[in-house]
């Protein structure tokens, strides 16, 4: 195993947040490319390994292997954020119509959501992406890199596609 591959993976499991390629790159004085590579190759090496590096919120960390979570359930104590159904529908509100305003969302809802964009603030799951260009200036709002990496993704292009129409004419 080469120098930059060891270090890339040493860096990684030190780092309790993703690691960008370009921050590994930076901080251990490697060209970007050499990182990339090495990158790619220990993808491989652990996806069949109980440990397995993935790429979420722009980074690169290390999990354990999905199919092991039941086997090692008694490991851990499981303390996941706890999102209720309203935090939950007003997050995939905000997450699939960022930036978007608070009144936006309660046209989409039909209910208010002052509590639960307070709760999903204090999170960290959202934040204030600005302000919209329109009468008062309201508050915009998007999901975080805590967002991405609490639902295991590395980009907002990966949430599922849903379509109203589909989800409305399933339903009798």
């Amino acid at each position: 195993m080469g120098e930059v591959k060891r270090a890339v993976e040493a860096a990684i499991f030190l780092s309790q947040e993703p690691v960008s390629e370009k921050v590994l790159s930076e901080r251990l004085g490697f060209e970007i490319e050499e990182v990339k590579k090495a990158l790619e190759e220990l993808v491989e090496d652990y996806a069949e390994r109980g440990i397995v590096l993935k790429k979420v919120a722009g980074g690169y960390r290390f999990f354990t292997a999905p199919d092991l979570s039941k086997t090692l359930k008694s490991f851990v104590e499981d303390r996941p954020v706890k999102l209720s159904r309203p935090l939950l529908e007003v997050l995939a509100v905000i997450a699939y119509n960022q930036p978007i305003t608070k009144k936006d969302i309660m046209k989409i809802r039909g209910q208010n959501c002052d509590g639960a964009i307070k709760s999903l603030l204090e999170k960290g799951l959202i934040e204030v992406a600005g302000r919209a260009n329109t009468p008062g200036r309201p508050k915009l709002y998007r999901t975080t890199d805590a967002f991405l990496y609490h639902f295991g993704l590395n980009s907002i292009e990966e949430l599922p596609k849903v379509s109203l129409e589909e989800d409305l004419n399933g339903q009798d």
